[in-house]
């Protein structure tokens, strides 16, 4: 099996990126290799035992936005399957292993989706993660994240990469994994979720109040656009359980911080919830800004 793992960064700590690289760099033989994408104005100077690795890689987008700049990862044409990982996350020490034997074992899986672990806690990232399900159901769609999984790499091209309206730098901000879950899910791509194939990340909140505010606002935009784009432009009627999802959760988490005596959570989840509904109207009127 040929494999590329594939980190981007735009504006992380240098010491995560090193963290994360020298990671995957344990990794690679002769089959596996590491491609770094620097979206950086200024290139990362990072280690040397980084940079002279026989298996990394290195190249630069001169773009900001996270969904572009993977899909214009330089990768070896002979590569079988391609791996994502953050660059405030890490990848565990057995997972080229495991994800072999996951392939072998499920030849006809074209998409493979792993967990994410707190590097704080050790403990699963989400709820989600820890209840775990199959992503033959729509409702278990959202256990592919961006920073865990692996797509066979024609899977990648043949789905057109990820919708550069979506993620961290793009129109919307957030959202690009998901959307390509649903594209792959809407297009019956073989998938599924494996909890034992860990990526390591940083905890959720991480950053100071009013950033963790920003942050939740800013990524429900992209879960408002998301739903709008697939609900009402796309006519796929299922994603109308999102909708549901994305209203009452936020509330019911708000409404739990409070009881909690934890108030800066709730101005988090109400700030998510106000940017849902504000990506979802604002998208109604930006058709044109949505990949149909």
């Amino acid at each position: 099996m040929k494999i590329s793992i594939i980190t981007n960064s735009f504006k992380r700590k240098v010491s995560l990126v090193e963290r994360s690289l020298t990671h995957s760099l344990k990794l690679t033989n002769e089959y596996v290799k590491v491609t770094f994408i620097d979206q950086n104005k200024e290139s990362l100077k990072l280690k040397k035992e980084i940079t002279a690795h026989e298996h990394f890689l290195y190249s630069r987008a001169s773009t900001t936005c996270v969904s572009e700049a993977r899909n214009s990862a330089s990768i070896p044409p002979d590569t079988e399957w391609i791996i994502f990982c953050d660059d405030d996350g890490y990848i565990d020490g057995d997972y080229i292993v495991l994800l072999e034997s996951i392939t072998k074992a499920n030849p006809s899986l074209e998409i493979i989706a792993g967990s994410i672990i707190r590097d704080d806690t050790m403990d699963f990232y989400t709820p989600r993660h820890r209840i775990g399900g199959s992503l033959k159901s729509f409702r278990n769609s959202k256990l592919l994240m961006g920073s865990n999984f692996a797509v066979k790499y024609d899977t990648f091209k043949k789905l057109g990469g990820f919708d550069p309206n979506f993620g961290a730098g793009g129109y919307w901000g957030s959202g690009e994994e998901t959307d390509f879950s649903w594209n792959a899910f809407f297009k019956k791509i073989p998938m599924e979720y494996f909890p034992e194939l860990k990526v390591y990340h940083v905890k959720p909140h991480a950053l100071g109040l009013l950033d963790n505010i920003k942050k939740s606002y800013k990524y429900g935009l992209g879960k408002g656009a998301l739903v709008c784009k697939w609900l009402i432009f796309k006519k796929k009627p299922v994603v109308f359980i999102e909708l549901i999802e994305m209203t009452f959760v936020p509330f019911i988490l708000s409404i739990t911080s409070i009881l909690k005596l934890r108030p800066q959570d709730t101005l988090i989840y109400f700030s998510a919830l106000i940017g849902r509904y504000t990506g979802l109207v604002k998208a109604l009127s930006r058709k044109n800004k949505m990949e149909i």
